[in-house]
């Protein structure tokens, strides 16, 4: 009977000490498992905007290639052909650095733009391009220009074109916007 009271009184001494630092060591294993999913949420979502924006900027791209086709076989007479409607703006009339950044522009229906043929259908939107006629250049004028139909550099002039172009990704936030000059000899 000793035995049983000397054991009661073991028990009655014991403070819990177990128990509290269990509760700690699971709370401290809570914060890290709760920082580790905040973490790799973070990064999904870093990796998924990236995604978005790279679809943007190949969207874009796939429209300035389209305008430079667009130039090198439809364009004969610029003069005559760049008359501030169907996407194709004389010098000073098209969307320039400014208002090219600019969401509202790209809406407004005044405000023509010609539709590229999109083939990745993940995007939100079809690219936008728009054309500018800047003029004709010398040979000497030009330094770094990318230039059609002139075999072996010939001589004369150079008819020059900014081309706009504007993608969109998985979703309308993710948009790029960029330009390029381009010229052709005719």
């Amino acid at each position: 009977m000793t035995m049983n009271i000397q054991s009661i009184n073991k028990i009655k001494q014991q403070q819990g000490a177990i128990l509290v630092m269990s509760l700690l060591m699971l709370f401290v294993l809570t914060l890290i498992g709760v920082s580790s999913v905040s973490t790799t949420t973070m990064e999904e979502k870093m990796s998924g905007n990236t995604r978005n924006k790279h679809l943007a900027f190949q969207s874009a791209e796939t429209a300035i290639h389209e305008a430079e086709d667009f130039i090198t076989t439809t364009i004969s007479n610029p003069v005559g052909q760049f008359t501030n409607n169907g996407g194709l703006y004389s010098l000073g009339n098209g969307p320039s650095t400014i208002n090219a950044i600019d969401y509202n522009w790209w809406k407004t229906a005044a405000n023509e733009r010609i539709a590229a043929s999109a083939t990745n259908t993940n995007i939100k939107s079809p690219p936008e391009y728009t054309i500018e006629y800047i003029g004709e250049t010398t040979q000497t004028e030009v330094t770094d220009l990318e230039i059609s139909n002139d075999p072996g550099g010939s001589q004369g002039g150079i008819h020059t074109f900014r081309i706009t172009a504007r993608g969109t990704g998985l979703t309308e936030n993710a948009v790029v916007v960029i330009q390029s000059h381009f010229g052709k000899r005719i």
